[in-house]
């Protein structure tokens, strides 16, 4: 036995150029992405606040300084002008305690005073702004190369005939440990967001798309049907796949149940050709064995017998590719009956059978969503059936059940035993040898109520007494 073929090598391979993502990636993506991007901006934003308030606090501390600074300060004329703080002793007092005051022309820049925790050095502004632009704080570094903010302000001193610059510092160590803890704090907190959401979600993914991955498995093995299968994988219709998930369960598995029937009906057409042609091929084949040379006429017959044959099962097999696409047209139901019945009873002529075609009015616009090949094949085998077995009359009776079509073909022959109907429909069984046929008829006709959802019973006819054969069939509009 060769080994069995692997169907996953068929698939022809994706375009190398073609960068396909998987559903999870897409989902972590579409989700992580804008929660990531909110996370920053708002930290960001979060910052920029957090910063802005405390670079507010401190501007306001130096500007209440610069405030008591400017009210005590003295000028003093004579050979050099000199600007002194009166009543010093607070933290301008204290040699480089960190908070300085300077004085300067504004004209020249020189220097008038200073407060005295400069002693005899200098604190110098770097020019770079620091904080909000509104708040006028600027970078400056003080004698012992210390970190410091400062804010100027004009002012005007009696007995100095210009404006001067009162420039007030500030030590900015404290503040710029402030600015960095925020900021360490804000980056553990994004980081530590940002990796607890992507373990959530690729948690969440995980658990979302194992319905996914059930109906994947679910798939795999219906590939394999004679094949092993695991105990723990189930049917499609039987896997827990949720509410959101189970209209393409139930597709997929009326999609598997169509091509199922599809591949059934295809292995009886090759059943039912066989059967058929064997009996013309038994002739021919009993004919040359008596015979060392069989007639023209009788070869020419069985030869146009079997020619009839695969006409009509290839007819068939193309009209279940048709079905099999979903690509026929709806059929108008009395247009395709009246004539079988009317073709039946030339067929049956010499029977001087009565027959009837019982249909509701509506019926005339009735169109059954079908190959009419199908419906034609169906209710002609079973009204020629019908047809062979009478004794003078056959009924069919068109009726709609829902959006399924019914009809119900009755006649006065013997009918059938309890046995005959539960062994009836089995492929080439025959009854009655005297009459002429396959036996294949009412398994035709099952076979297509099959494919269209639908059923064929058989039964005794209360009004006739002989047999009622019932065949549905769905897609009625």
């Amino acid at each position: 036995m060769s080994a069995p073929e692997d169907l996953s090598e068929t698939a022809p391979p994706p375009a190398p150029s073609v960068r396909r993502w998987t559903l999870a990636r897409r989902i972590a993506v579409l989700a992580l992405a804008p929660a990531a991007l909110a996370l920053v901006g708002g930290s960001i934003w979060l910052r920029t606040q957090m910063h802005g308030a405390l670079y507010q606090s401190f501007a306001q501390a130096l500007q209440e300084r610069q405030e008591r600074v400017a009210a005590r300060l003295l000028h003093v004329p004579g050979v050099k002008d000199e600007v002194t703080e009166s009543g010093a002793g607070d933290e301008f007092s204290t040699i480089y305690s960190g908070w300085y005051w300077q004085v300067r022309r504004t004209s020249d820049a020189s220097t008038l005073g200073h407060s005295r925790s400069l002693w005899d050095a200098e604190a110098q502004l770097l020019d770079k702004a620091a904080g909000p632009a509104a708040l006028g704080l600027m970078q400056a570094r003080g004698p012992r190369a210390e970190p410091l903010l400062a804010q100027s302000r004009s002012i005007t001193l009696s007995g100095l005939n210009e404006p001067a610059t009162l420039t007030v510092f500030a030590p900015a160590s404290a503040l710029q440990d402030n600015l960095e803890r925020i900021d360490r704090i804000l980056l553990v907190s994004v980081i530590s967001l940002i990796v607890f959401l992507t373990v959530m979600l690729l948690a969440q993914v995980r658990v979302g798309l194992a319905p996914l991955r059930r109906l994947t498995r679910a798939v795999a093995a219906e590939r394999q049907p004679h094949g092993p299968r695991h105990p723990q994988t189930p049917r499609i219709q039987d896997v827990p796949a949720g509410s959101d998930l189970a209209p393409l369960q139930r597709e997929l598995g009326a999609l598997l149940a169509h091509n199922e029937r599809v591949v059934s009906r295809a292995r009886a057409h090759a059943a039912d050709l066989n059967h058929a042609l064997k009996k013309p091929l038994a002739l021919l084949a009993a004919s040359a064995s008596r015979q060392s040379q069989v007639d023209s006429a009788e070869a020419l017959q069985h030869i146009t017998a079997m020619t009839r044959l695969i006409d009509r099962y290839q007819s068939r097999t193309m009209s279940d590719a048709a079905h099999a696409s979903a690509t026929h047209a709806s059929t108008a139901v009395l247009e395709c009956l009246t004539p079988i019945v009317q073709a039946m009873r030339r067929l049956h002529a010499a029977q001087e059978l009565d027959w009837h075609m019982d249909a509701p009015p509506p019926a005339a616009a009735w169109r059954w969503r079908g190959d009419r090949t199908d419906l034609e094949e169906a209710a002609g085998n079973l009204l020629d059936n019908a047809g062979k077995w009478a004794a003078s009359q056959v009924r069919l009776q068109v009726r709609r059940t829902g959006s399924a079509l019914r009809l119900s073909i009755e006649d006065d022959g013997p009918g059938m035993s309890a046995a005959q109907l539960e062994a009836a429909g089995q492929r080439g069984l025959r009854f009655d040898e005297s009459v002429e046929g396959t036996g294949l008829g009412l398994s035709i006709a099952s076979q297509i109520a099959q494919a269209y959802g639908g059923e064929l019973k058989l039964g005794k006819s209360e009004a006739l007494k002989g047999l009622r054969v019932e065949l549905t069939l769905e897609g009625l509009i």
